[in-house]
């Protein structure tokens, strides 16, 4: 799916001052973005050192010691400016982020979520309240309005079309149940692609 296609709701100048987005705290972690065959083709062309992807096929990208803290960085992320050298073909994972596809606690239906650490979720003061225990409600209601029809849009995008099939084939772009992503709408169609994959 081109990176146009899925509009980016979190403006540059919080994500260009985040200290979360591309970064992780062990090198297996399971939330490090999964590039499909395609999209590994096109970081490679894009200057990711192909060393960084384990399967050819369609795989999680392999991290590198963070070069000014602690932890891991994915490859294409620049940590010095804060930029992703392949912005423009990064891969359906992080084009959806800070919405989450994973299963729910009994992996029993695919999930849209909000990954609560991603710091734009925390508006400025006087927006509105922010919950205090995200991780003890199933949906977020005082999400803003413009926030809630991006995820509509995503829902509608991931429910239709090749899309469904193309994460059929890769069936680990959705991540197993995550307690502090909250909970914005199943995802039926998709969950029905994906039932007869082990």
């Amino acid at each position: 799916m081109p990176t146009s296609a899925i509009p980016q709701i979190v403006p540059s100048r919080v994500c260009l001052s985040c200290e979360v987005c591309c970064r992780f705290p062990e090198r297996e972690s399971f939330l490090r973005p999964f590039f499909t065959k395609p999209e590994i083709g096109q970081a490679i062309t894009g200057g990711v050192d192909s060393k960084f992807f384990s399967n050819a096929e369609g795989c999680q990208v392999d991290v590198v010691p963070n070069p000014s803290g602690e932890g891991y960085v994915c490859p294409a992320f620049d940590a010095e400016t804060s930029h992703c050298r392949i912005y423009d073909v990064r891969p359906l994972d992080c084009q959806i982020y800070p919405f989450v596809l994973m299963w729910d606690q009994q992996h029993e239906s695919v999930l849209l979520g909000w990954d609560s650490k991603c710091p734009f979720l925390w508006p400025s003061e006087g927006e509105y309240e922010p919950l205090q225990d995200v991780s003890s409600l199933p949906v977020l209601p005082t999400l803003p309005s413009e926030m809630m029809n991006a995820a509509y849009q995503l829902c509608a995008q991931l429910e239709n079309g090749d899309l469904p099939l193309r994460i059929k084939a890769h069936p680990r772009l959705v991540t197993p149940f995550q307690p502090d992503v909250v909970v914005l709408q199943p995802l039926p169609q998709l969950t029905h692609a994906l039932s007869d994959v082990d």
